[in-house]
């Protein structure tokens, strides 16, 4: 039997390769901060994509697209500033996007320009 952490990094690796399917590059997959965890960093063309990867197994606790909080997308926008700071590039200079790929059961759904 596998633990949330282990469902997780599978349903994160399967976004990956749906992502990469549609011509994204994976650059990281569990980008960490002190304060943040960015699921996967994606190049679509010359744009950087923040992925927020959702999983729920069915609906009893809602969709996972709806699991995208306002404090979620915060801490994701100050990860990915972070990550654009560690390298080197300018927010202002560089074509970001944040997505969101839910899944449910197996089925996913894929959110570009998702906030």
């Amino acid at each position: 039997m596998q633990n949330k952490r282990q469902l997780g990094g599978r349903k994160e690796h399967m976004a990956g390769s749906f992502l990469e399917e549609k011509g994204y590059v994976v650059l990281e997959y569990n980008y960490h901060t002190r304060s943040a965890e960015i699921d996967l960093i994606c190049k679509d063309g010359s744009t950087y994509v923040f992925v927020e990867v959702k999983y729920r197994k069915d609906c009893k606790e809602g969709h996972p697209l709806e699991a995208v909080t306002a404090a979620k997308q915060r801490r994701i926008r100050q990860a990915a500033l972070y990550f654009l700071m560690e390298r080197n590039l300018s927010p202002d200079l560089t074509e970001i996007r944040f997505d969101v790929v839910g899944i449910l059961d197996d089925e996913l759904t894929h959110v570009p320009g998702a906030f």
